[in-house]
């Protein structure tokens, strides 16, 4: 990230301040999308990221087949702008969302949903597709690879047709666990060979698996574990975080996202307070490797040991440099939920022109 761009931009504002590098976004949006294609797979990253429009029309100009979302509030916020193709990965348990769903699928012309119980596969309208997710490793949602699979699937098809069964999809959240970058590899190599070994049972019940929708940014980027698949869904790539830093999956220089915030207090040679605490800042657990919750960009110094509210803390093993008024960068320790907590992102162009960008599919209703 440019900070002196960054900087120039935010300084009539007040902090903490969410701010994007424009020219990383995009490098970042580029290179996902060629890595997809070069192992002939679509690209339908998830949108939760950066629930933003004007980010998803980058996505979808760039060559996204569309966008994969978590809540109806994300799938109904991207219909509204003009989006045609979208996955929803939660299942729509309930009457509220089963009537949403039913009049989203009569504005968008490829709608798919994933499940994992024939419970969620009964309540989906007719229009939409079903992906059958299989649990791969995270133990989250998803019926085991295999046989027990297959057995789900095959009721789930006599329930809601064959042809609307478009096939497998797995979230191989697991990897954040990882310890290296081999085992990310190992991780991303599992998720796909569970896939075609389950896929291959379900061919010879003659159920057909068009897709085999998989990934996550840490898997994404063995390129040789992706080739057999039809669909990566990576997400966290668009910003970047500190947890994609320390896995060795995006390196710092890429990331895009940040928090621009003040030193308010410097109590201590070795400790200083700024002004984002845990209303800008995500307390999401660090991966293994990673120590506190983000990086300060261009002080590898500083550690943000601990936040409170309003309050962040930064510390140093002996000083931290630092004096009241100063402003430092902070790259999250994970984007998407830091995202969430932020009504707008200060997008800076690489001429330093600057634009609030809404994130307007946060929330529920």
């Amino acid at each position: 990230m440019n900070l002196d761009l960054l900087f120039a931009a935010a300084d009539p504002y007040t902090t903490p301040i969410a701010v994007v590098d424009e020219t990383l976004l995009r490098a970042n949006i580029s290179a996902m999308q060629a890595r997809a294609e070069s192992v002939g797979a679509a690209l339908r990253q998830h949108a939760k990221t950066h629930k933003s429009a004007r980010v998803g029309r980058l996505q979808l100009q760039a060559g996204a087949r569309g966008l994969t979302v978590a809540t109806l509030r994300e799938a109904e916020y991207f219909a509204q702008h003009g989006v045609e193709n979208l996955l929803l990965v939660h299942p729509p348990i309930g009457a509220p969302k089963l009537t949403r769903l039913a009049a989203l699928a009569e504005r968008v012309p490829h709608l798919t949903v994933a499940v994992d119980s024939l419970e969620a596969a009964r309540g989906l309208p007719q229009s939409v597709g079903l992906l059958w997710e299989v649990d791969t490793g995270h133990h989250r949602l998803g019926t085991q690879p295999g046989r027990p699979t297959v057995e789900a699937v095959k009721q789930a098809v006599e329930l809601v047709g064959i042809e609307r069964f478009l096939g497998l999809l797995t979230f191989p959240g697991h990897v954040y666990q990882a310890r290296d970058i081999e085992a990310c590899k190992a991780i991303a190599a599992q998720e796909v060979a569970l896939l075609q070994e389950t896929a291959s049972l379900l061919q010879t019940e003659q159920i057909a698996v068009r897709e085999f929708s998989v990934g996550s940014t840490p898997t994404s980027a063995f390129e040789q574990a992706m080739e057999q698949t039809t669909e990566i869904r990576a997400g966290t790539y668009v910003y970047g975080d500190a947890n994609q830093v320390t896995l060795g999956s995006q390196a710092i220089d890429t990331c895009a996202l940040g928090v621009v915030a003040t030193v308010v207090s410097t109590p201590a040679q070795d400790r200083a307070v700024i002004d984002a605490g845990t209303k800008a800042l995500p307390v999401d657990a660090p991966v293994a490797g990673l120590k506190g919750f983000g990086i300060v960009l261009g002080a590898p110094h500083l550690t943000l040991e601990r936040m409170s509210e309003e309050h962040g803390v930064l510390t140093a093993e002996k000083e931290t440099r630092l004096h009241i008024g100063d402003r430092v960068v902070i790259i999250p320790v994970h984007c998407c939920t830091m995202v969430n907590l932020h009504d707008h992102l200060l997008m800076v162009a690489a001429d330093g022109t600057a634009i609030w960008d809404e994130v307007g599919a946060r929330g529920w209703q």
